[in-house]
């Protein structure tokens, strides 16, 4: 057989430890290796430089070791997630709780807050009214026959309160609050009507003189 040129082995080279030859070739070039030292250490060089593609079963572990990364890095994009959800909520009840739950009694004034009497059929009864636009909301008790300075009387205190919703919030939305009439009780019934807060509801049951010393009187059957 005639010899082959060592220049056309060492271009072969690279394929023949790739092993992606035919078999005809690989046993061409190993014959040539066997006789041929410089084509050898070629080989030999080579290989140092060829990363070898990796084992079934090693793909395998990086094929695992990359899929618990990706799990990792996906639990914890759930958990930040979850964390921001939960950041953003409480953030937003924070804000609501401080526009809602702070509450101010709106001060009597004769101009805003007033005692009507209204004829409903053959009975009268008694609304309280309230024109300030800031109010959120209304306390107040059925009538309670209690005993003051001027003797036993059945009498309803009341107060209308606001918030910082009321006052700077629900007025950008153009809503004022419109509806301004409490229904207190029959006229009849009801000896005076005072304006003044109490909290919690319980405190007046408890000791009514101490909250009717602190309340204004704005409406009573007599004059005073």
């Amino acid at each position: 057989m005639k010899k082959i040129n060592c220049n056309i082995i060492r271009d072969m080279l690279p394929l023949y430890l790739d092993d992606v030859v035919c078999d005809d070739t690989k046993e061409l070039v190993e014959e040539h290796l066997q006789s041929c030292s410089g084509c050898r250490k070629e080989a030999a060089c080579i290989k140092k430089d060829v990363v070898l593609p990796a084992s079934r079963a090693q793909r395998f572990a990086e094929a695992e070791v990359l899929k618990k990364i990706r799990n990792r890095i996906s639990r914890k994009k759930v958990i930040v997630s979850i964390c921001t959800a939960l950041a953003v909520l409480a953030a937003v009840l924070g804000v609501y709780a401080l526009l809602v739950f702070p509450k101010s009694i709106i001060p009597y004034e004769a101009g805003e807050i007033w005692v009507e009497e209204v004829e409903v059929g053959d009975s009268k009864y008694l609304y309280l009214s309230c024109d300030s636009q800031d109010k959120e909301g209304y306390v107040g008790h059925d009538p309670i026959t209690v005993q003051t300075d001027e003797g036993e009387k059945t009498i309803v205190i009341a107060y209308y309160y606001s918030t910082p919703w009321s006052k700077y919030v629900r007025p950008l939305f153009g809503d004022d609050g419109s509806e301004n009439l409490t229904v207190l009780g029959s006229a009849d019934e009801i000896d005076a009507v005072y304006y003044g807060q109490f909290e919690p509801v319980d405190e007046f049951y408890q000791d009514p003189s101490s909250v009717l010393e602190k309340a204004d009187k704005i409406w009573s059957a007599q004059k005073d």
